[in-house]
């Protein structure tokens, strides 16, 4: 029962943190994310037929952009990953990192979390303003609490922002 209790706990403030994390402290421009994410899933949504897209999210002399990389080809056999350090290189000198994205394929993707995927962004939850965000297979956008870190209680904490197939979102 005391499991149960503190996995529910977790669940509760994984929610509250996603809902409230970014959009309550100064600075972190959490509107303006926002809007950069979906125009990210806009134009990486589509050609994730058969891979991954993945970005950093960053504030570099007041622009929102992403530090992106793709993944290899997907197929059901194999692993579906895209190298995240790559992107990082790509983040200029001196920006400071608001988050991550990253799209799951339409053809062979989950509309799940996967370990890997919680397990990143909790890696990152240090990071002051640090949201995550994923497009589901289906083009489904959503936020998750990087504060969770497993997978059930990221997807406890999902906020759907909107879907890139689906006209006005």
């Amino acid at each position: 029962m005391d499991r149960l209790r503190r996995v529910s706990a977790r669940m509760l403030l994984a929610a509250v943190a996603a809902c409230c994390n970014a959009d309550e402290l100064p600075g972190c421009f959490a509107a303006e994310v926002d809007a950069h994410v979906l125009g990210q899933f806009a134009l990486y949504g589509p050609l994730s037929r058969n891979r991954e897209y993945f970005g950093y999210i960053y504030l570099h002399q007041g622009v929102i952009a992403s530090a992106v990389s793709a993944g290899g080809l997907c197929k059901w056999t194999v692993r579906c990953e895209v190298s995240t350090p790559e992107a990082a290189a790509s983040i200029p000198g001196g920006a400071r990192v608001l988050g991550e994205w990253h799209t799951h394929p339409h053809s062979s993707g989950s509309r799940s979390l996967s370990a890997a995927d919680v397990r990143g962004a909790h890696a990152n939850r240090h990071i002051r303003c640090y949201r995550a965000f994923f497009s589901r297979s289906n083009g489904e956008i959503v936020a998750w609490s990087p504060d969770a870190s497993e997978v059930k209680m990221a997807m406890a904490s999902l906020v759907r922002l909107g879907n890139y197939r689906r006209n006005g979102r």
